[in-house]
């Protein structure tokens, strides 16, 4: 096919910051502009003050039941403040300077928690979030999120046993993964497939004890969660199935699968007030896998007595989905529904009969475990995927956010913005070790060998006038695709967010705000961004041998609500290119601190970025990590030279 080259463009004559560091908006404004008079006469600027309202709230998102003690604290001042909470779990603090925060909170009943929070914008409210966790409550930590080591002879173990899986040849699948249990036992990828090797012959209780055993070692592991969720289903434990697979739906999102199962645990509690948003929620996502999601939709409608909801919603599972199982089921449904219409007009005229509405039972869903499905025909009511080779596109996808809290995309820009400010006072350039690895994926998602090369990589920053910055990013063989492991290459997987938010191209962009939720147990803004269709792309594309690509994009940004540091990003195509054949471009990118000068400088960097790919029907995926991170000044010159051969500590 050539060799291919991904990557954002970089312009010189564009004004851009690093979202590696936090940036979002990129035209500086006055962060500042209210006077109060009173604090002015004390020669004290007011516009450095501010109201801080500390909003305490349970790991769910809602606000905590109970009263909590809030206590703050910072590096510039020796004061010590403490306040209770009141109105809908918050504390208020008023005339406080801005500057950085450290907040702490304690409630009888949960952790103590912690929270630096970093108060931006003087002059007005500045909301800080916590949320408190039970006492005994696993945390998940805020660090880089690891991945269990996979050496080739256990990867070699654990496709052979999923081969033997895929042909129900179970007794030759636990052979295999028995070994790599042997070989990797805290692995919980590992002990998931175990479990769903149990699952496939219905040995439940066993299935059960794999499935907790991986939760046991990686608490948020999706798939686990979700397969012990439906498991409860299938044993009659609607409220400990609802209970699993909402905290799927709040570590991990949900997709329609997860929103399908947690219809049906509701149904089988009868709390259709909660059953009927998660069915509606499977079938928008579903798409054209919606005839399942849809069927239970109507019957918890029918349970409802709302029978004529319930037939529209039947018909248009007749209709759009003529060749569907499904829809021979809602044809039965709707005669059953018309008959006992029939009965109550014959009995009318009765008095003394008084018929009750025609109710259908909304039970658990039918599983059947004697084949296992393959990522390109997955079943409704099975774990969908054993391994999937990538994550859900960003619209297949929803995270629980705080229905209590309004989310406003201006402030969050510009809060951003202005910490941004803040966090590039003093960065010109910094170095690092970018490892790459590429991997060809097979069409059951398995993972070919690995392909790796380690580059010397720079982010260089000029100032050429007060307010605007340039991004340059470089590594030591970076403009020759032949230095990479193979004919694909991808760069400016960085410098590709540094786009999203400028003021050069964020007309190029329409952004929401989806809300307050989470990442890493911490609160944060969800912002969703999409290439507005009139616009030609001009942050990212695609170069081959026949010319230049544009890709217009789609995504969901993550930033700190207390911070505004940006935690997370993910992109998807908003649409394939047929040109290139292209139908997959998924990046991940994840944030957190680094520490420069044996801790005495942190800045808020890319941890590492994963790309997924599917090109001419062939599925990659390339992994950067950036590590031995330099900070230093600017020279008038600059070069990067290759990595030594043994790799410094961090």
């Amino acid at each position: 096919m050539g060799r291919l080259l991904r990557h954002s463009t970089i312009t010189r004559n564009a004004v851009v910051f690093l979202l590696l560091t936090g940036c979002l908006v990129c035209g500086f404004q006055a962060a500042f502009a209210q006077e109060r008079g009173g604090l002015a006469a004390q020669g004290i600027p007011s516009a450095t003050f501010a109201t801080m309202l500390v909003s305490v709230r349970s790991s769910g998102g809602g606000p905590i039941s109970g009263g909590a003690f809030v206590s703050i604290s910072s590096d510039f001042t020796t004061v010590r403040q403490t306040a209770p909470t009141r109105d809908a779990g918050t504390a208020t603090f008023t005339n406080i300077r801005t500057g950085d925060y450290n907040v702490e909170v304690q409630a009888a009943g949960y952790q103590t928690a912690t929270e630096h929070a970093s108060m931006l914008a003087g002059g007005s409210n500045y909301t800080v979030y916590v949320y408190m966790h039970p006492e005994g409550e696993k945390i998940t930590a805020n660090a880089p999120p690891g991945k269990p080591t996979v050496s080739p002879h256990l990867q070699s173990e654990i496709d052979k046993g999923l081969d033997k899986m895929r042909h129900q040849q179970y007794d030759g699948a636990r052979t295999h993964f028995d070994k790599a249990a042997k070989m990797a036992p805290g692995n919980p990828d590992v002990l998931y497939l175990l479990g769903m090797l149990e699952y496939a012959q219905q040995h439940l209780d066993l299935a059960r004890t794999k499935f907790e055993s991986a939760l046991a070692i990686y608490p948020t592991h999706e798939r686990a969660l979700v397969s012990l969720g439906e498991l409860q289903l299938r044993s009659g434990q609607p409220k400990e199935a609802a209970e699993t697979l909402e905290k799927a739906f709040k570590v991990n999102g949900a997709d329609w699968r997860t929103h399908y199962l947690l219809a049906y645990a509701y149904a089988g509690q009868k709390d259709y007030e909660k059953a009927l948003p998660h069915a509606e929620r499977a079938a928008d996502l579903a798409k054209d896998r919606a005839a399942p999601a849809r069927l239970l939709q109507a019957r918890i409608l029918i349970a409802e007595s709302k029978t004529d909801a319930a037939k529209a919603v039947l018909t248009s599972v007749v209709h759009d989905f003529l060749n569907d199982p499904a829809a021979k089921e809602a044809k039965d449904t709707l005669l059953t529904l018309d008959k006992a219409a029939s009965t109550v007009v014959e009995r009318s005229s009765e008095p003394e009969t008084h018929p009750r509405p025609a109710t259908l039972a909304v039970s658990a869903p039918s599983v059947s475990a004697s084949s296992v499905p393959t990522p390109t025909a997955p079943a409704p009511s099975i774990p969908a995927v054993i391994r999937p080779w990538a994550p859900p596109d960003v619209d297949a996808r929803e995270y629980p956010v705080a229905h209590d809290v309004v989310c406003s995309e201006d402030t969050v820009l510009q809060r951003t913005q202005t910490r941004t400010k803040a966090q590039l006072a003093n960065l010109e350039k910094f170095v690092a070790t970018e490892h790459i690895e590429h991997q060809e994926i097979d069409a059951y998602g398995n993972p070919g060998p690995v392909l790796s090369k380690d580059f010397a990589y720079m982010a260089f920053v000029t100032r050429p006038r007060k307010g605007m910055l340039f991004l340059e990013e470089d590594r030591n063989g970076g403009q020759n695709l032949g230095s990479f492991p193979t004919a694909l290459a991808s760069k400016g997987l960085v410098g590709l967010g540094v786009f999203l938010f400028t003021p050069e191209y964020e007309s190029d962009f329409g952004y929401k705000c989806e809300g307050l939720g989470e990442w890493r147990g911490q609160a944060a803004w969800l912002i969703r961004f999409e290439q507005r269709p009139e616009v030609r792309s001009r942050i990212m594309t695609w170069r081959n041998n026949r010319g230049i690509f544009p890709v217009a994009l789609k995504g969901r940004v993550w930033i700190a609500a207390n911070t505004y540091n940006v935690v997370h990003l993910e992109t998807d195509l908003r649409e394939p290119l047929p040109a290139l054949e292209l139908t997959l471009d998924h990046l991940v990118i994840d944030y957190g601190p680094v520490n420069f000068e044996h801790g005495k400088t942190s800045l808020w960097l890319p941890w590492y970025a994963e790309l997924y790919m599917q090109v001419h029907n062939k599925r990659y995926h390339h992994r950067h990590t950036l590590t031995n991170y330099s900070l230093f000044s600017v020279d008038t010159n600059h070069q990067i030279s290759a990595p030594q051969d043994s790799t410094p500590p961090n």
